[in-house]
Order: structure tokens, then C-alpha cells, then sequence
């Protein structure tokens, strides 16, 4: 029956399973807020003496990539600290031997501090706000590692003075700081090469034109658009069309698009399955990297580039091979100076004809820049410094 007709024709039975009812329904639990410190494999009393830290979202699992496995193979005891929860799960995953610790806030950080008593250095691969809740120990070292080495801007400015030392790839970094203008005498500056490039150092003692038994392979690495059009250095939008002058000097295509293209300009969305569709109609191999390939992976297949204003164009100095640089006209490009500008080690092109040009008179011979890149080789990257693992002997030192 219903409760209505139970309460009018048996009112004693409509009270007693009321308290009845009460009695056994259990009452909801008091909400709680979730935890802002999560760690994996943490034990509060090991001696860890390094800490890397990102404070990016999930795009910093590319740049602590680019270094866990020297932390590894220097054999110190270190630790990694993020403020991002996603990529702290991501971390677990793809690092499950690795101490992982998350921290939202300056609150978490210091009661991690207080129990790290062992640290002797940080280490920052990239600047961002949240890195003000570590830098005010003044008890250990901070110094900065970086994700790449390119001539933006943001490779030397005077948010660095807060470090104590800066780890640079070689002498050019260093230069940037002297003509940025500004006092930087606080600041270390540490040579160390860029260790990921170790192996493809050692692969470009072989000519390009003898590598993949002569075969030639071209790497194109794009940036994005850009937040502002001024800082629009992409060569997203003439590529395609490129690619139907040059394909056919090329035995394999390989393209890697910048994760945010398409970000501020919509139409360069559909740019991936464009070029596929162009691609397929030609006798060319090709294929188009997932965002998460490590851009090091494919530099090591390729003896050809093209790319745009970027790290990427150091990285793939590394292979000792023909790097065409796209440099967009008519637009006021704030770079970071050093003694070799893109023009001196790489063939800077601002249009498609001029593309052709120059890369029809490389592949016919005339690689005029070999000597000004290999210079460029020693000059931005490290390369004794690299060879000679100095990253990993920098970090023993720390450890002691």
C-alpha cells in the first residue's frame, strides 16, 4: 500500500516503519577535500640529493624526457617533483622505478622540503611561475636545464638571474646572454652539450650523402602560428605546395607538425590530412610522426631538413646534414644573438621558388655551408661536450 494509505487506515504501522526506516538507512559521509600531495614510491627518509621539476601541465613530459635517462645513468639519487596531476600519472606509468611526487601549491612543496633534507640542487627544464616556490631555498643549488637551444627570445632574458647556474649546450647560449644587454655576472654558466644528441653526433662522422646506403630521406619539423601574427614563423601554410616541387628528389618523407598547429588559425587543422592525401598521389614514401615521437627518433632517419624558426633547427644540426630554414619577409623577427645567425649554417629560404633554388643546387653538389655547420656543431651544441658526457659528470660532481 502507500505511504498515504497507510499513515490514514494504520497509523501505528506508518510511525514503526518510519524509526525503522531511520534506524537502518546509513547516514552520508561528511565530503572531504582531495589531497593536494599524491607521491609514488616515496620514502621520506631516502637521501635523494637532486630534484627535477617541471611546473608545465602535461606538455612536460616531453621536457623531462629529454633527461630522466641521464639522471639515471649518472646514478645519483634524485627525485622528480610536478605540479600537474595528470602528467604525475602519466610519470607512474611511464616510469614506474622513478620517485614521482605531486604538489599543487607552495603549501605541499615546503612539507616536501621539510622532509628532503639531503637535497643539494633543483634542476628546471623550463621557467614558469609556480618554479618561485622552490627558487627561495637558499640552501641548495638552482639551476636550469632547459628543453632545447634556439635563438628565441626566451633562451636569455633576466628571469634567469634568479638561478644560481645555468647549463647551456655550448659557447653560443652564453653569447646570447653578453648581447641581451643586461647584467647577468650572478649567473653561472655551465657547458654541458645536450646529451640526447649524443647518438646522432656519432652518426653524422658519416657523410649525409653516404648514409641509408644513399638514399636521401627528408625530416620537415614545423612550429605552430603562434599566439599574436607576429610570431608567426610557420611554414605550414606553403608546405603542401612545396611538397609537389621537391618530393621527387627524396626516397623517404617524413613529417613531424608542432602539437599546436592549428591553435590560433582553424583552417591549419585539416593541414595533417592534406598533406596525407597530396602525399599518397606521389611515388614517395612518407609518414606523418604522432605527436608524442620524440623528434630525436626521426632526426636520426633523415640526412635532409626543412624547418622553421625553433629548437629544432639545433637539434637537427646534430646530423651534419642540409638544414633549409623557412624565414618568413616582412615581418620584424626578435631573435636572441649570438655570434652565428641561421643564415650562416643553414639555407634560409622565405618562398617556395626560393626552396627549390637551393635545394636543387645542395642535392647537385654544391653544399656550401659543410664547413660554417660543422663550426656551427661545436659552436651551439657542445659537441666535445656532448661526446664526453659532461651533463652526467656535472651531476656526479653535484652528488659528491
Amino acid at each position: 500500500m502507500s505511504k498515504w494509505t497507510k499513515f490514514k487506515n494504520k497509523p501505528v504501522l506508518f510511525f514503526k516503519d518510519m524509526v525503522l526506516n531511520a534506524v537502518a538507512k546509513p547516514k552520508p559521509k561528511p565530503k572531504t577535500k582531495p589531497k593536494n600531495i599524491a607521491s609514488f614510491n616515496y620514502n621520506m627518509f631516502y637521501p635523494y640529493t637532486h630534484l627535477l621539476h617541471t611546473g608545465e601541465n602535461v606538455t612536460g613530459l616531453s621536457h623531462l624526457d629529454l633527461w630522466i635517462s641521464y639522471f639515471k645513468e649518472a646514478d645519483v639519487e634524485f627525485v622528480i617533483l610536478v605540479r600537474n596531476f595528470e602528467l604525475f600519472e602519466l610519470l607512474k606509468e611511464k616510469y614506474p622505478y622513478i620517485t614521482v611526487l605531486f604538489a599543487k601549491g607552495k603549501k605541499e612543496v615546503e612539507t616536501y622540503f621539510k622532509q628532503l633534507s639531503h637535497l643539494k640542487a633543483c634542476f628546471y627544464p623550463s621557467n614558469t611561475g609556480n618554479n618561485l616556490h622552490l627558487l627561495h631555498h637558499n640552501h641548495i643549488k638552482h639551476i636550469f636545464i632547459g628543453h632545447g637551444d634556439s635563438d628565441k627570445t626566451a633562451s636569455a632574458h633576466k628571469y634567469f638571474r634568479v638561478y644560481d647556474e645555468n647549463w647551456v649546450a655550448g659557447e653560443a647560449h652564453i653569447d646570447r646572454f653578453y648581447n641581451a644587454g643586461f647584467d647577468f655576472s650572478g649567473l653561472k654558466n655551465i657547458k654541458v652539450g645536450r646529451p640526447s644528441l649524443k647518438e646522432i653526433l656519432q652518426i653524422s662522422e658519416v657523410d649525409w650523402r653516404e648514409r641509408f646506403d644513399g638514399k636521401l630521406n627528408l625530416l620537415y619539423l614545423s612550429t605552430w602560428e603562434g599566439v599574436y601574427e607576429e610570431q608567426n614563423y610557420t611554414s605550414v601554410s606553403i608546405i603542401n605546395t612545396a611538397f609537389d616541387s621537391i618530393y621527387k628528389y627524396f626516397d623517404e618523407i617524413n613529417i613531424k607538425l608542432h602539437p599546436w598547429v592549428g591553435r590560433r588559425e582553424e583552417n591549419l587543422l585539416r593541414i595533417s590530412k592534406i598533406l596525407e592525401t597530396n602525399l599518397q598521389e606521389k611515388e614517395v614514401a612518407y609518414k606523418i610522426a604522432e605527436k608524442h615521437i620524440n623528434v630525436d627518433f626521426l632526426i636520426k632517419k633523415a640526412n635532409i631538413f626543412i624547418c622553421d624558426i625553433s629548437a629544432v633547427i639545433t637539434d637537427s644540426l646534430a646530423a651534419n646534414a642540409p638544414i633549409f630554414v623557412y624565414i618568413p619577409k616582412g615581418k620584424d623577427i626578435k631573435l636572441s644573438k649570438s655570434k652565428m645567425g641561421y643564415e650562416d649554417y643553414t639555407y634560409v629560404f622565405s618562398n617556395i621558388e626560393e626552396l627549390v633554388e637551393k635545394m636543387e643546387d645542395v642535392l647537385n653538389g654544391n653544399d656550401y655551408l659543410k664547413e660554417k655547420r660543422e663550426e656551427a656543431m661545436e659552436y651551439i651544441l657542445g659537441r666535445d661536450e656532448t661526446l664526453n658526457d659532461e651533463f652526467i659528470s656535472q651531476l656526479q660532481k653535484l652528488q659528491g
